[in-house]
C-alpha cells in the first residue's frame, strides 16, 4: 500500500500556502494522520503552522525524545512520554480534536490527553507538514504517512473509536486530506511538495476477530503403567516359598 515518505531533512515536506481557511479560529476541528516514524532527528515536527524560534506556533505536533508535545499559542504542552517501541519503526494512528472547548490527543484511538482549549488559532504562516515553517533538518519527520487530515469546524472524535486502515472519508469540513495518490480537501490544489515523497510500506494487517476457543477433551491415561511394574532379582526368592525376601519390592528402570 502506497505512503507518504519523508527522509528525514529539510528537502523533503509539504507545504500548504496560508489561507484563512487553515486557521481553526475558535471553532472545533480535527487533525488526524497515521505515521510510522524512523528519524533519529532532535525536534521532529509532525506538522506544524509557524516556527518555533520567532514565536508564531498557532498549532503543531512533536514527538522528541518520545515526549510527544502538543503545540498551542506557541507553547509546547507535553502530552505523555512514549517508550521507543511504542511510535518507533511502526503504524501508529494519531488524533486531535477540539470539541466545545476541549481539545482531547488520541492514540490508537484511545484518549491520552485532554485540556480545556478556547484558544482562537490563526497566524499567517504556512501548514507545513513534516517540518515547521521557517525549514530545518533538526524539525524533519522522517518516516512514512499513510494519510494526514485537517478539519476545520468538525470534530470527527468525541470518545475513544476504533481505528480504521481505510482511507478517511472526505468531508464537507475537510481544508486537506492527503494522500500518497493525491491531495483533495478545499486546500488540496494549493500544497508545495518536494519531488520523490511517495513510497510504499505495507501497512500491518488488521486485528484478526475474536475466535471461538477450541476445547479439547481431557483424556485419562491408564494408572498401570510400565514404572509401575515391580522386578526381583534371580535367586531373591526362597527356595522354599517362605522366610525374608532380599531386595523386597527394587524397582528396575527399563531402558
Amino acid at each position: 500500500m502506497s505512503s507518504l515518505s519523508f527522509i528525514g531533512n529539510n528537502t523533503s515536506y509539504i507545504s500548504i500556502p496560508n489561507d484563512v481557511k487553515l486557521n481553526f479560529e475558535t471553532q472545533n476541528f480535527t487533525v488526524e494522520w497515521y505515521q510510522y516514524q524512523t528519524d533519529v532527528n532532535s525536534f521532529p515536527r509532525i506538522f506544524q503552522k509557524g516556527t518555533y524560534t520567532s514565536a508564531t506556533v498557532s498549532i503543531g505536533v512533536s514527538i522528541e525524545g518520545g515526549r510527544f508535545y502538543y503545540w498551542s499559542n506557541n507553547t509546547p504542552i507535553l502530552v505523555t512520554t512514549l517508550a521507543t517501541s511504542a511510535y518507533k519503526n511502526k503504524w501508529v494512528h494519531f488524533a486531535i480534536c477540539r470539541y466545545s472547548g476541549t481539545t482531547t490527543v488520541y492514540m490508537n484511538g484511545n484518549s491520552i490527553f485532554s485540556i480545556s482549549d478556547t484558544y482562537n488559532y490563526t497566524n499567517t504562516a504556512n501548514l507545513v507538514i513534516s517540518n515547521e515553517s521557517t525549514l530545518s533538518t533538526a524539525a524533519a519527520f522522517g518516516g512514512y504517512m499513510y494519510y494526514f487530515h485537517y478539519v476545520k469546524g468538525f470534530a470527527k472524535y468525541t470518545s475513544n473509536f476504533s481505528v480504521s486502515y481505510e482511507i478517511p472519508a472526505l468531508l464537507s469540513e475537510s481544508v486537506l486530506l492527503l494522500t500518497a495518490t493525491g491531495a483533495t480537501g478545499t486546500l488540496g490544489n494549493t500544497i508545495t511538495t518536494t519531488a520523490g515523497i511517495f513510497s510504499s510500506i505495507p501497512l500491518p494487517p488488521p486485528p484478526p476477530p475474536p475466535q471461538t476457543p477450541v476445547i479439547i477433551p481431557k483424556r485419562m491415561n491408564s494408572l498401570f503403567t510400565d514404572n509401575s511394574r515391580v522386578y526381583y532379582k534371580s535367586n531373591s526368592l526362597p527356595s522354599s516359598g517362605t522366610g525374608s525376601v532380599r531386595n523386597h519390592r527394587i524397582k528396575a528402570r527399563r531402558t
